[in-house]
């Protein structure tokens, strides 16, 4: 063994005995976990899934409706929309590096695609008339997908969790850390 592999050794040694040390490199990875969990595409798409319904989230996250009187919204209208920002709302999109006209041009054709679907397909998800709510659904949509493709601008968001899976293991190698786990889905 040379000097630096016993250097490395002794170092790792401390840290693991330091609870400090063992504290901090918990709450990163806490840290890291929280920030896959929020952009995870599927959480995002069931988050949108729910509002379109006309739900809230709750301190306990159950879902409910917002207004008790409100009309069920058309399931038609929920599985088209789902299906439509499935191939838009994915880990290929956080992930990617897109700049402004790009993503100029993808926040246009999302939203001619919302508009034509809402007006063409009105009277089929018995919405007909009604523009405030195709605002709020369009509202909801474009939301989310413009903060999407922000992370994206530049491939910030990939260089960010690239950055954090490297700093969790440079600081345990031989750790197979809980972040690492939780970057599957990707």
């Amino acid at each position: 063994m040379d000097e630096i592999q016993f250097a490395r050794e002794q170092q790792d040694k401390q840290i693991a005995n330091d609870p400090n040390a063992m504290y901090a490199d918990m709450a990163r990875e806490e840290r890291a976990t929280n920030i896959l969990a929020q952009i995870n595409p599927d959480n995002l798409l069931t988050d949108i899934e729910h509002r379109i319904r006309g739900e809230k989230k709750d301190v306990y996250g159950i879902w409910s409706k917002i207004s008790k009187d409100s009309k069920n919204i058309n399931e038609e209208l929920v599985a088209n929309f789902m299906s439509f920002l499935g191939c838009i709302l994915n880990q290929n999109t956080s992930m990617s590096n897109y700049k402004e006209a790009e993503i100029n041009n993808l926040m246009e054709m999302i939203t001619d695609w919302v508009k034509d679907d809402l007006v063409v397909n009105a009277a089929k998800y018995n919405i007909e008339g009604q523009y405030t709510e195709y605002n709020r659904i369009g509202h909801i949509i474009c939301a989310t997908c413009f903060a999407v493709f922000k992370r994206a601008l530049h491939g910030k968001e990939a260089s960010r969790i690239f950055k954090m899976m490297r700093m969790s293991e440079n600081i345990n190698p031989e750790k197979k850390s809980k972040f690492v786990e939780n970057f599957k889905f990707w």
